[in-house]
């Protein structure tokens, strides 16, 4: 007699059954989604892959891609009976321990997790965020002594990174070794200055230590930034991103393809993110910058009114219509959207900076200067606060100030740096310092020549030549 395969539904009870069989080897049976909850572009990429699955129980590549999903769509428990699978039927994969060990970790199952991040680690000892994890695992199990090795390790062959030294820092407070841990939170903050939880637990830190002035430093940073986190590449986790559709998928394609200089791409891809949620705040937002780049001034004010009509206290939204009115020459209106902006959130140095800009250009140079300093305070290294200061400072005779601050402008080195270098030769000029002003007119126009900047370069040319016709000292 010959065997047959079946075909439709006897087909799919068949795998069914099969797949369901398998729990009884210690291996999961396969977790049924909840497939109506999801949307209708979700809903049908997880029915895919499931039914793909209920085919093929024993294909690890099957079993892992529903995983993926259900991780992306934060279906953590059957994710998790997912990747255990695919782990069971190819244990060669390093990317199923490892994503089961980041689905543990969620789940607050830490042991477990450490011991699959361990699993992962084998495979591929030097893959850093499964390091990193596991040490945060182990210290958030009380594996204290553990958790420092593995820290340690990481910080000796990585060292600027700064979530290293900030698990290093939280197993001295959690041993009330407050001067070292001081000391590495402070070094995770130098690494990442808006590294919010690291600030938070130095204001913890000195507070404990009585020292309040420290404390409410820190604790000022960190209410600006309290989700900021230092960023590891994580190929194995952008995997799961990239199969992410919805709302929040598109919106995170369309911030990628505008800081790729994609515009028009990225504003379908928000807009696709609005199809899928009318609601979502942030793609309103991120489309009034958008729009106000590719010259739509309509489109991009259409937005700042359906994002407040959302929510009205959101400092980004007033910010970004400030911006779109400042282009428009609306300056009245957009100082009113800047004021709004820093009304919610005072420590918003773009916003500052951007104030201060139109107060400037209006005369009222005191007040721009407070909140150019203002926005230097609320993020060091803001070049073009610090320039512009600058040139305030200069018109207020307060030469060598101005000089400290263009000093600080010529790092990073990009199409501004020509610009802000001619601005020092001509604070060295100011202060009868002839030969800084001399190096840096050259150092100015070498920049310009090299990226083309013919209009600044005819400028640096001419105050070139007068600096070196002028007097020599006696």
């Amino acid at each position: 007699m010959t065997l047959k395969r079946p075909r439709g539904a006897a087909a799919g009870l068949l795998a069914l059954s099969f797949a369901l069989s398998l729990h009884a080897g210690g291996i999961p049976a396969l977790p049924k989604p909840p497939i109506d909850n999801f949307a209708p572009p979700m809903r049908e990429q997880i029915r895919q892959a499931y039914e793909d699955a209920l085919k093929n129980p024993q294909l690890a590549g099957s079993n892992g891609r529903l995983g993926m999903l259900l991780y992306a769509y934060e279906q953590f428990e059957s994710a998790a009976a997912c990747f255990e699978r695919a782990r069971a039927f190819d244990p060669n994969d390093n990317r199923w321990a490892y994503y089961l060990g980041r689905v543990q970790q969620t789940l607050g199952k830490y042991d477990q997790a450490a011991a699959s991040l361990r699993e992962a680690l084998r495979q591929n000892p030097e893959y850093l965020p499964a390091q990193l994890m596991l040490g945060e695992c182990l210290l958030a199990a009380g594996r204290l002594d553990e958790g420092q090795k593995i820290c340690e390790a990481v910080a000796q062959k990585h060292p600027d990174a700064a979530a290293a030294y900030y698990w290093l820092g939280k197993v001295q407070a959690a041993r009330r070794e407050l001067g070292s841990a001081v000391e590495l939170f402070s070094k995770a903050c130098d690494l990442y200055p808006s590294f919010g939880a690291a600030h938070y637990a130095l204001a913890l830190a000195y507070r404990d230590l009585g020292d309040r002035a420290k404390a409410q430093e820190h604790l000022a940073l960190y209410q600006k930034d309290k989700l900021s986190w230092p960023t590891t590449p994580d190929p194995a986790l952008r995997a799961i991103d990239e199969i992410k559709t919805g709302a929040a998928a598109h919106l995170k394609r369309g911030v990628l393809l505008e800081s790729a200089g994609q515009m028009e791409a990225a504003v379908e891809e928000h807009e696709r993110a609005l199809e899928a949620d009318p609601q979502f705040v942030q793609a309103h937002i991120n489309l009034v910058i958008l729009y106000a780049k590719l010259g739509q001034a309509a489109k991009a004010e259409q937005h700042y009114r359906a994002a407040i009509a959302i929510n009205p206290n959101l400092a980004e939204s007033h910010y970004n219509y400030g911006v779109l009115l400042t282009g428009r020459e609306r300056y009245t209106e957009a100082a009113e959207a800047f004021r709004r902006a820093l009304e919610i959130n005072p420590y918003y140095a773009e916003a500052h900076n951007n104030y201060a800009y139109l107060l400037m250009i209006r005369g009222e140079l005191q007040e721009a200067a407070q909140h150019y300093r203002a926005a230097i305070a609320n993020k060091p290294n803001y070049r073009a606060a610090q320039f512009n200061l600058g040139r305030i400072l200069i018109q207020q005779g307060e030469i060598q100030e101005a000089i400290s601050l263009f000093l600080q402008t010529l790092t990073p080195e990009d199409a501004d740096t020509p610009r802000y270098t001619y601005a020092l030769a001509a604070a060295y000029a100011r202060a009868a310092d002839r030969e800084n002003a001399l190096k840096y007119m050259r150092e100015a126009r070498q920049r310009a020549a090299a990226l083309g900047q013919s209009d600044l370069l005819s400028s640096i040319e001419r105050d070139l030549h007068i600096l070196e016709k002028g007097p020599r000292p006696q």
